[in-house]
Parts: structure tokens; C-alpha cells; sequence
């Protein structure tokens, strides 16, 4: 909290507040529930981004105490979500659904890479999914960016993500015409 305390001035000047990622931070329940409460007592804005693979009582716990919850959707598809995450996404999907049920304040965060999820069947699967679920307020499509893979090199990681280049603009802009198709609150970028 003597971090987050220190940040407070620009919390106030922005109109934002503190998010806890990752990692991911339902990994560490005790203690994101602890600085919540915390920052809740103070009077600051909270938001939790997740990837949504959690035990779903620590997610709805967390959820109550978060003012904003930034989602992680990557692929709808059970198989190729397996093949590039290594987990299934029933849970996530399901601990989506439950979230919805709780909490009314949601961004669902799609990154969109290519040749993993930039098929255009990818964003109407996705798109139908996020319409269908009450309390997302926002979609945000992250495009793909090479950041990360300078800390692979550092790291000794080779990525498989080494290849790949960044979507077009255009492409993002068809990405967003088909959630916003389905009447969601779409923005490239976020």
C-alpha cells in the first residue's frame, strides 16, 4: 500500500486508479484481497485484470471489492484455446458467465494475433459470446505487438511469437465492425 500511496496524486489528476495484473493475480487471493479492502477504505478505484482462470468463489470474492474488471478472452475455439494456452477455456468461459451475473462493470480484452485468432470466424464466435453476456460494458482488441519478446531474448525463452507481425489497421477496424455488429462498446487499443 506505501506504493500504491505514493501514486495516489496521480490517480486524483487522472481520474483513474490502481490495477493489479500479472501475472495473474487471483494466483495470490489473500493479498489482492487484502490491498483491495485496503484501497477501498481509501477511497481509490480498483480494477483486476485477469485472464479468468480461477477458482470461481475467489473471482466472484475479488469481483466484489473491484470497481472494474479488465477480462482476457483469447479463443472461443476449446481445442486451438488448448493448443495455445495449454488450459481449457470451459472454465473461463463459465467464471465470464458467473462474473456477469455479479458484477456490472467489465471489459473483455480480445488480443488479436495473427495467425492465432484473427480469423474473421474467431471475432464472430468471440463477438456472439461477449453479446450474449450482461455486465461487459466495454471490448477492447489489444493488437499484437512485439514488446514482449525482447524480454524473451533476455530471458533465454525462444517465443513463437517471433514471426509474427502486428495487424494492419484495417484489419483491427474489421475485427471491430464485428463486435460492434452485435451492439458492443468496441475500442482498438485500451
Amino acid at each position: 500500500m506505501e506504493a500504491v500511496r505514493r501514486d495516489r496524486i496521480f490517480y486524483e489528476e487522472s481520474g483513474g486508479g490502481v490495477t493489479f495484473s500479472g501475472g495473474e493475480p487471483l494466483a495470490q487471493p489473500g493479498f489482492l484481497k487484502a490491498l483491495l479492502e485496503t484501497c477501498r477504505s481509501e477511497g481509490l478505484h480498483t480494477a483486476v485484470d485477469t485472464c479468468g482462470f480461477a477458482c470461481t468463489d475467489i473471482l466472484l470474492d475479488v469481483a466484489r471489492l473491484t470497481n472494474l474488471i479488465l477480462f482476457d478472452l483469447k479463443l472461443m475455439d476449446e481445442a486451438r484455446h488448448r493448443q495455445f494456452t495449454g488450459v481449457s477455456n470451459a472454465p473461463i468461459l463459465a467464471n465470464l458467465r458467473a462474473l456477469a451475473q455479479a458484477h456490472q462493470n467489465i471489459w473483455l480484452r480480445v488480443p488479436v494475433i495473427p495467425g492465432i485468432n484473427d480469423l474473421e470466424k474467431d471475432w464472430q464466435q468471440a463477438a456472439e459470446f461477449a453479446a450474449d453476456v450482461c455486465g461487459i460494458s466495454q471490448v477492447n482488441l489489444l493488437p499484437y505487438h512485439k514488446l514482449g519478446l525482447f524480454k524473451s531474448r533476455r530471458a533465454r525463452h525462444p517465443s513463437s511469437l517471433e514471426s509474427i507481425e502486428p495487424p494492419s489497421p484495417e484489419r483491427m477496424e474489421r475485427a471491430a465492425e464485428v463486435f460492434r455488429h452485435r451492439g458492443l462498446d468496441v475500442k482498438i487499443g485500451g
